[in-house]
């Protein structure tokens, strides 16, 4: 180059033109090299890209490529890699797997390497040891149960007047105290008789019995009313028996009905058309047994809702007010009065089994009544038929039961039992509850027979015609 140089600078206005193919290796290499040393630049720079990638730190890596280290490898690189970079990035997999699989065992194995102090050691041995006793403590079958019942004691038991009595000489405590409590629900009861004409029940409740409270009631302020004064704590009592005594005694009404809910209509027809009519009606224990039933409390809820008659009652029982949902509070428009008197509950428990009073052998209504409803249906249709058919015989002298074969065959035909079989097994079941009693006449023959007295009995039949 220096020599063409020269010459041209000495010949003066002679044009030289290069050829391409006297110095192939020059012009070429510029262009060429340019282009290779970009593409080289960029490959360095991708392969860097990448092994950045690749080289992240163990613990992220860990996190990031663990999962699904397959899937996001595959997809970070293009298919335009080289293979030095599929095998790098192949190297970096495995040492990665390395050092999870490096990672992960000693993770497992962190807690049994951890050494145990004494005292937690000690600490597990004093517990299981417990937990030993316990359960070799409460692994015998024997129940120790004490054998001092009250058949063992000498002396009988006592009838219910002779109880009564006995109580009656206890000395009472707190006299002063309770006579001025006394007299302080006393003073409420103008403002009673003012609510009560203003169209709003009372309801008392409270600690000890309120008989004597409202008893006092009645006598001062409504000796010149016509009330009606109801024992809910009677076994007999049903809402019929309150009906029939308002019909009856009332209204003097003579006839009959066909349901509690005929008898209902007539009543509140009669209060409605005639307002001379007023009644007051005072009612112990709202909360019994016997009149805590839906039914019962719709139609004395009913008849609470006329002006004309007035409620006033009783309740004992913590959850009586559950008895009544919103349509029968609005019925009964309550007014809550707190009413303690301490005053023990005689009457009210006196038709009550007692372990201290010898008992009769009869079943009371309540007892009977509450038994049956945890029965089926057709067990309680066979106790039925049953009833009708001792009821049928009462005033038969020589009645001595009603035979096996006969009654199955009235269940047959009642369809209450399929097999005789079948009728054993509920009658078993009957003599596990004291409802019945079976004995063998002279011929041998099995005859039945209920425990109960009749009027018990006629209440019993009267309730379930009026649930029915």
């Amino acid at each position: 180059m220096a020599e063409l140089a020269s010459e041209l600078a000495q010949t003066p206005g002679k044009n030289v033109t290069f050829e391409s193919s006297q110095y192939p290796e020059k012009p070429a290499s510029t262009p060429q090299s340019s282009k290779k040393y970009s593409a080289s630049n960029k490959a360095q720079l991708k392969s860097k890209n990448n092994e950045f990638v690749s080289t992240t730190p163990y613990r992220l890596r860990k996190r990031l490529t663990a999962p699904s280290l397959r899937s996001d490898s595959e997809s970070d690189y293009s298919a335009s890699c080289s293979e030095e970079e599929e095998e790098e990035d192949k190297d970096h997999k495995e040492t990665s797997d390395v050092i999870l699989d490096q990672k992960t065992p000693s993770k497992t194995r962190a807690a049994p390497a951890s050494k145990k102090t004494p005292a937690k050691k000690l600490k597990e041995e004093m517990t299981s040891n417990l937990v030993e006793e316990y359960f070799e403590a409460h692994s015998s079958s024997k129940v120790l149960t004490s054998d001092r019942t009250l058949q063992k004691l000498q002396k009988r038991k006592l009838d219910q007047q002779t109880l009564l009595v006995l109580l009656n000489k206890a000395p009472p405590a707190f006299t002063a105290e309770l006579k001025e409590l006394n007299q302080q629900h006393e003073s409420l009861f103008s403002k009673w008789m003012l609510q009560l004409h203003l169209g709003f029940s009372i309801v008392l409740y409270g600690l000890g019995s309120k008989r004597d409270l409202l008893e006092k009631f009645r006598t001062s302020l409504l000796r010149d009313s016509v009330h009606l004064v109801v024992n809910g704590f009677f076994p007999s009592i049903t809402v019929r028996s309150i009906l029939n005594s308002i019909t009856e005694e009332v209204l003097d009404h003579v006839g009959t009905f066909r349901s509690p809910l005929d008898q209902l209509d007539l009543i509140l027809k009669r209060f409605k058309e005639d307002s001379s009519l007023e009644l007051y009606l005072l009612i112990h224990n709202l909360d019994s047994k016997m009149l805590r039933g839906d039914k019962s409390q719709q139609i004395l809820a009913q008849l609470a809702s006329l002006p004309n008659i007035h409620l006033i009652a009783s309740i004992d029982h913590i959850n009586a007010p559950l008895m009544w949902d919103q349509a029968k509070q609005s019925l009964y428009n309550w007014l809550w009065y707190e009413t303690t008197t301490f005053s023990p509950y005689l009457e009210e428990t006196s038709y009550e089994n007692s372990l201290l009073v010898q008992q009769s052998g009869s079943l009371a209504l309540s007892s009977l009544t509450h038994v049956l409803h945890s029965l089926t249906p057709n067990a309680r249709g066979i106790f039925r038929l049953l009833a009708q058919y001792h009821l049928e015989n009462k005033d038969n002298p020589s009645y001595p039961g009603l035979s096996f074969q006969d009654f199955y065959q009235r269940c047959r035909e009642a369809f209450l039992v399929n097999s005789d079989l079948t009728l054993r097994a509920q009658l078993t079941e009957f003599r596990d509850h004291k409802l019945i009693r079976t004995k063998r006449g002279t011929d041998g023959v099995e005859y039945l027979l209920i425990p109960v007295d009749n009027g018990t009995l006629t209440d019993f039949l009267e309730k379930e015609d009026e649930d029915m």
